[in-house]
Formats: C-alpha cells, sequence, structure tokens
C-alpha cells in the first residue's frame, strides 16, 4: 500500500518549469556549456548593440553613455544566455560539439532500445 501512495506523490508532485530545461543540460560538461553560454552572449551581445545602432537618438549619446550602453548590453546578453529560454545559440552550438545523443542518460537509452525492440514483435 505505500508503493502505491508513493507512486501517487510521485506523479502528483509539483513541476518546476524549469526543471525540464536544466534536465536538457544536466548530463553536459561544463566546459561544453561555458563554451556554448559564451557564443550565444556573444551573439546576443552583438544583436542588442546593432539594434541600438538603428534608432537615432535626438542627442548624440555622450562617452559615458556609450559605456553604459555597452555595459548594460553586456549584462542582458549574459543574462539571456545563462537563461534557459535564449535565443536558441547555445543548443545549437551544443547539438554540434556534444550532439544530443551523448546528452541522454544511459538508463534512458536502454529503456528507448528496449521499447523500439518491443514493438519490432508485434508486427
Amino acid at each position: 500500500m505505500d508503493q502505491v501512495k508513493n507512486q501517487v506523490n510521485i506523479h502528483s508532485r509539483q513541476v518546476n518549469p524549469n526543471q525540464h530545461a536544466a534536465d536538457k543540460y544536466r548530463n553536459v560538461p561544463k566546459d561544453y556549456m561555458r563554451v556554448a553560454e559564451g557564443m550565444e552572449r556573444q551573439f546576443t551581445n552583438h544583436l542588442l548593440t546593432q539594434m541600438q545602432k538603428s534608432i537615432d537618438p535626438a542627442n548624440p549619446d555622450s562617452q559615458a553613455e556609450k559605456i553604459y550602453k555597452s555595459m548594460l548590453n553586456d549584462e542582458r546578453a549574459k543574462l539571456m544566455a545563462n537563461s534557459n529560454s535564449g535565443l536558441g545559440v547555445k543548443d545549437l552550438v551544443l547539438d554540434q560539439i556534444y550532439p544530443q545523443y551523448k546528452r541522454t542518460p544511459a538508463k534512458q537509452v536502454v529503456q528507448n532500445y528496449q521499447q523500439i525492440n518491443s514493438h519490432k514483435g508485434e508486427q
């Protein structure tokens, strides 16, 4: 009876929305994550800088304002790169340097293999 209660509790627990994203990167080595986040940060910073250049200000910015905006863009890019819902550059980089199949835990790979083989017998 306790096993049934534990199973119900497992399925009824609240799910953190960031938990799925954290699980997505759980098996990625820190060095690869650092590289991927760095690439996304650079791209996002460049994107924000170029978007600001497209605005024609009424008064030109002073040197202090340019430095401030540059630092602000860098912090925004850093926050976006470290979040789980950035622009997606991090995922693209990780797919190239550390493919998706390597990120899947070994237990999940075995379960997928067993499911595929069990369906072959049904045909």
